[in-house]
């Protein structure tokens, strides 16, 4: 019963709010004339993208991570997607796949795809709804559980479907009446829907091409790219996918002859190498921001400054606190936790100010609803052991206590997880660091049985609004086994009621409001502590064109529109 509730609460918040209502600023290089978003990109060569972190998964299924939904446009098509462009506007979504956004009809319960004519897999073969149909049945295999729910959520029958491997009937509310249309039957009306059909799970998979768990190493194209090799840890290349047709697709330039990304690389090699921006590197752009040893040299050169792309975001990056776990189960011991956090200390591990705003607030002020608060200030940030400390003695743990800390395997992951470490030893909290491969981190700690008492986490919407915020990350009735999304096992039958009032109201700009008002009510329980409103200053070498910051990859590049000069 707790998960079917779960799916009405969800899907009726999901529904609720219009794609439309977004927000956000992003800006590119500097404005002169030789800014990375002035220049203007031709067709050709080949583009390096240097990665600090692996990709957890490229499979459509399991893609729920920014960087790897980044790349993965690249490589296969959505029924729609995020517009390639910078700012607000990159928060739009427009067609993709589709002809459309599409067509509601039953009071929002039926969706209506068209797909473009003349689009076609990387063996020329045309791509057809039943690819798109069966590419999202394979979500519900068990499996493949990392994705987003809302296919389980929305279509009917998604409740007992148990996905293609193990019923080779199908899901019968996805009907495929034609080659090139597609219909969604849903179990509540659903506003939202052709705005959710942009995320990987909609892309098209061919039945005869999957692989199963496999499959996560050498996905199909429909986009622009096709796998040539592809090396976990090491190294991802792309090359063009002969059947691409740039006619059909207006959201991908597919300039470059082959994109290499290179993966898991120390973060101090890939600033040198782009500050230097000699050889391939000329050609080269980071995957993430610089690092906090580099800000300095780069904003003091106003030629490396020029290089520089900054992107605005909806990301919130927040330390989790398992409520599950004793004595984390005290409301207290989380607060003491709030209050002992430097925030800005985990800030400089990122780079300083240019990576972002301190955050005090769950929900980012660039989303809508998003109502100011502070409830556990310091000054600058910095933390009050002295309060944290008070409150862990009226817990009983006068004497300290001890806990382990989640966080990626890498350097950065390391730096934050040192200053947590550091700033919670002044009220008396040790901290032990578990580092997790930064391709198995989110899996990880999507497992409540794996997971441990902190862990380094954040969260971008799927798409604008606190719709596809409060409801996933912290309904208690939607912890899972595996591919949990409540990592702070926050489970709080007064915060659930109020989503279910919410996503019922109707109104969009009364949800909105309210779901400020409830991330108020959530933050006095303390299960996680914000610390980041995210920007990304991401370095590119001099060689790049068309660099942008876009809104729905924190901040990142839009890897879409990168090309070289001429």
């Amino acid at each position: 019963m707790r998960p079917r509730r779960a799916a009405g609460a969800l899907a009726a918040a999901l529904g609720l709010l219009s794609a439309a209502a977004c927000t956000g600023s992003t800006g590119a290089g500097s404005a002169g004339a030789g800014a990375p978003g002035n220049a203007v990109p031709v067709k050709g060569g080949t583009l390096h993208v240097l990665s600090t972190i692996d990709l957890e998964h490229l499979d459509p299924a399991r893609a729920y991570v920014t960087s790897t939904q980044d790349v993965g446009r690249l490589i296969y098509r959505t029924l729609t997607t995020f517009a390639p462009a910078p700012g607000q506007a990159g928060g739009r979504i427009v067609p993709d796949l589709a002809t459309d956004t599409g067509r509601p009809s039953d009071g929002a319960r039926t969706w209506t795809f068209t797909l473009r004519d003349g689009v076609r897999f990387e063996d020329g073969r045309p791509v057809t709804s039943k690819d798109v149909k069966y590419g999202v049945e394979r979500t519900f295999a068990a499996e493949l559980p990392e994705g987003p729910p809302y296919a389980r959520l929305w279509l009917t029958g998604g409740d007992t479907y148990k996905g293609p491997y193990q019923d080779k009937a199908g899901l019968a509310s996805i009907e495929t009446p034609d080659e090139r249309t597609v219909v969604f039957h849903l179990n509540r009306p659903v506003a939202d829907f052709g705005s959710a059909v942009s995320l990987p799970m909609f892309a098209p998979v061919p039945q005869d091409k999957d692989t199963g768990v496999g499959y996560d190493n050498r996905p199909f194209s429909s986009g622009p790219y096709r796998i040539d090799a592809f090396e976990p840890k090491k190294r991802l290349t792309l090359v063009r996918n002969p059947s691409w047709d740039p006619a059909t697709d207006t959201i991908r330039k597919g300039l470059p002859d082959k994109v290499v990304i290179d993966l898991d690389l120390d973060p101090a090699v890939v600033d040198q190498r782009l500050i230097a921006g000699q050889g391939e590197d000329a050609n080269a752009v980071a995957m993430e921001p610089i690092g906090p040893a580099s800000v300095g040299r780069v904003l003091g050169d106003p030629r490396l400054k020029q290089r520089l792309v900054t992107g605005e975001s909806i990301n919130t990056r927040f330390l989790g606190i398992n409520t599950g776990h004793k004595p984390l189960d005290d409301v207290r011991v989380r607060q003491a936790i709030a209050y002992a956090l430097d925030k800005d200390a985990l800030r400089t591990t990122r780079g300083g100010p240019v990576a972002g705003d301190l955050a005090t607030t769950l929900l980012p002020p660039t989303l809508p609803g998003a109502a100011p608060e502070d409830p556990y200030p310091s000054q600058d940030g910095k933390g009050d052991p002295a309060r944290a400390k008070a409150l862990l003695a009226e817990a009983g743990h006068a004497s300290g206590l001890e806990l382990t800390l989640d966080t990626p395997a890498t350097a950065g992951g390391k730096a934050q997880g040192e200053a947590v470490q550091a700033s919670l030893a002044r009220a008396g909290i040790t901290v032990r660091i578990n580092e997790i491969s930064s391709s198995a981190f989110y899996s990880t700690i999507g497992s409540p049985a794996r997971e441990h008492d902190l862990l380094i986490d954040g969260w971008t919407p799927d798409w604008p609004g606190a719709s596809t915020y409060l409801p996933i990350l912290f309904d208690g009735r939607l912890i899972t086994a595996e591919g949990n999304n409540n990592r702070s096992q926050y489970d709080s039958p007064e915060v659930d009621a109020r989503l279910d009032e919410i996503a019922a109201s109707g109104d969009p700009a009364t949800a909105q409001a309210a779901y400020g008002e409830l991330a108020k009510r959530i933050m006095r329980d303390a299960p996680v502590v914000p610390f980041l409103w995210d920007r990304a200053a991401v370095l590119v070498g001099p060689n790049v064109a068309g660099a942008y910051g876009h809104t729905a990859f924190v901040g990142r590049l839009d890897l879409v529109s990168l090309g070289l000069r001429g």
